[in-house]
């Protein structure tokens, strides 16, 4: 059998987040990064949104293990639901930092799986690949890039990543080893998109600690940070800061208490005890002695910082002279979240500064055009695949390369559940696809939330809900007195009782005219009232309120 690789994205494509890629050859499969996606808009009571693995379960015997770049969420915050579903003995192997965020996750879910750490230098063989690491630099500690050897080929998986020279924590990209792989001959490189439309070479995360001096300098009172929570060398340089102005640092909300307790546990960062007290002592301190580093800076309902501005959290108020900093980039879809929870920092008389009124507030950990292309230079591969960004960046990434002097049909922008498929030769133009679809993520458990459960939120949230209770006879099936009607954010009862009147006398009329037609059963009693119903308040109010008829027998 002639021997092929298929590279097939179940996210990762035209999204930033929920990446999650699968090798597969004809005896053994490889899954890289295993993340999760935040819910759009209109997916109403949505917590998460995670790949959809409906491909991989008819496939379980082939899945030799699963590989994770770097600890973001996006990147690993689906393992909880989905590795239960694959095997909990599927070898998981994660570099250092996001070994310890993946323990942690997956201890909360009772979860307790043998993670393996991989690390620059190891070489990891299972099935048909063979797997060799390296050392980059982003805006999070202990990422890797991949190197997958395969049967027909060599593949450069490039997740997250900046070329940054001077690094908080840990040691600048390791570009000589990037070029020794890329002297091998890289069949293909999938690479980090997302700041493809940037000019230039993406700043060092080093330059924020002067922003940080200059904002708590002239901060007379608290100065509030929030960005995201595994960001530990932006945390620790706002926190270096802060102690050398006196300040004491309070951490608000879980995901930034446990990633500090994470990073202290590992030894990424060292403090003295004393430098930090918590929170129900803030009192005891003047507020220009104060710094707070919060949770919730992609203005997450819930979070720390959702919570400080609507002034839920005992003892902590935003005031006039507190400065708020939001350190972040924007994830797409959040903006709307972001600027109402900026707006609401004004209306209490604090200063706000964002990367809108001040750009160098946050550096992002994604590579620009001048990263980007110096990948490209060093691994040197005949195709390259953009990953990580929307579909915006996948095609300015596109030109790009052909500014770098690859031809058009050298890059492939590909769409999730696309197959890309090698074999010994080279490139198959294949058109098979894997139907992939949205797995959304409630309170009450994963997958059970579809397109008809959220068309009913949307509904109920948009028109309301009337429900008729109807008493019928059992035997006859004809009304037993009058039917009674329920509104809940349709219509205000008190003030539409004519309204009312009128729709159960239709109801009645309804029913009357059909049974006097034939026999009436509760099903059909059901829908005759509900589209009833549904035609005449449309009729009269121009809404479509969602129409529920119950039916009791006396």
């Amino acid at each position: 059998m002639k021997k092929y690789l298929k590279i097939i994205s179940l996210g990762g494509f035209g999204r930033v987040t929920k990446n999650m890629f699968v090798y597969e050859t004809d005896k053994d499969i490889i899954i890289v990064d295993c993340g999760v996606g935040f819910p759009e808009e209109e997916m109403l009571g949505v917590d998460l949104v995670i790949p959809d693995i409906s491909y991989l379960l008819d496939k379980k015997d082939k899945i030799r293990a699963i590989f994770l770049s770097h600890g973001h969420d996006d990147h690993i915050g689906a393992l909880p639901y989905i590795l239960p579903q694959l095997s909990l003995k599927l070898p998981v192997f994660a570099p250092k930092w996001a070994k310890a965020l993946v323990e942690d996750k997956l201890s909360e879910f009772g979860i307790f799986p043998n993670i393996e750490e991989i690390n620059e230098g190891k070489r990891v063989n299972v099935g048909d690949f063979s797997l060799e690491f390296v050392k980059v630099t982003h805006s999070i500690p202990d990422t890797l890039h991949l190197a997958i050897n395969t049967p027909v080929g060599l593949i450069y998986h490039a997740a997250d990543f900046k070329l940054d020279l001077s690094p908080v924590m840990g040691r600048p990209t390791n570009q000589e080893l990037i070029r020794q792989i890329g002297g091998r001959g890289v069949l293909c490189l999938l690479s980090d998109c997302l700041r493809s439309e940037v000019p230039g070479f993406t700043p060092p995360e080093v330059k924020l600690e002067e922003v940080f001096e200059q904002e708590i300098a002239n901060c007379p009172g608290k100065f509030i940070a929030t960005t995201i929570s595994s960001n530990i060398s932006r945390l620790k340089q706002a926190i270096d800061v802060s102690i050398r102005h006196g300040r004491k640092i309070i951490l608000i909300g879980r995901s930034i208490e446990k990633n500090i307790e994470i990073a202290t546990k590992l030894r990424y960062i060292s403090y003295p005890s004393e430098a930090f007290v918590p929170k129900k002592l803030i009192n005891k301190y003047p507020p220009q002695a104060v710094t707070l580093l919060v949770a919730g800076s992609q203005g997450q309902l819930g979070s720390g910082m959702d919570r400080m501005v609507a002034g839920e959290i005992k003892d902590i108020k935003i005031k006039p002279g507190d400065k708020v900093v939001f350190s972040t980039d924007y994830i797409p879809g959040n903006e709307t979240a972001i600027y109402n929870m900026i707006d609401n920092i004004y209306r209490l008389g604090a200063e706000v500064a964002y990367s809108d009124i001040r750009s160098d507030i946050h550096v992002s950990g994604h590579g620009s055009q001048g990263d980007l292309g110096k990948l490209m230079e060093m691994t040197k591969p005949r195709f390259l695949v953009p990953i990580g960004g929307n579909y915006r960046h996948m095609v300015a990434y596109k030109k790009l390369a052909v500014k770098n002097g690859y031809k058009p049909e050298q890059i492939l922008i590909q769409d999730n559940g696309r197959v890309i498929q090698f074999n010994e030769s080279g490139l198959v133009n294949t058109k098979d696809t894997v139907e992939i679809g949205q797995v959304m993520v409630d309170a009450l458990g994963v997958g059970d939330v579809g397109n008809v459960v959220l068309r009913d939120r949307r509904i109920l949230s948009e028109e309301g809900i009337v429900v008729t209770i109807l008493p019928v006879n059992q035997s006859k099936m004809t009304l037993e007195g009058e039917p009674e009607i329920v509104s809940r954010g349709f219509i205000y009862i008190k003030e539409n009782l004519e309204l009312l009147v009128e729709a159960k006398r239709g109801i009645e009329k309804v029913l009357k005219d059909h049974h006097q037609r034939g026999r009436l059963d509760k099903r059909l009693a059901r829908e005759l009232v509900q589209d009833y119903l549904e035609k005449f308040f449309f009729n009269k109010t121009g809404r479509r309120p969602m129409v529920l008829v119950v039916i009791i027998e006396v």
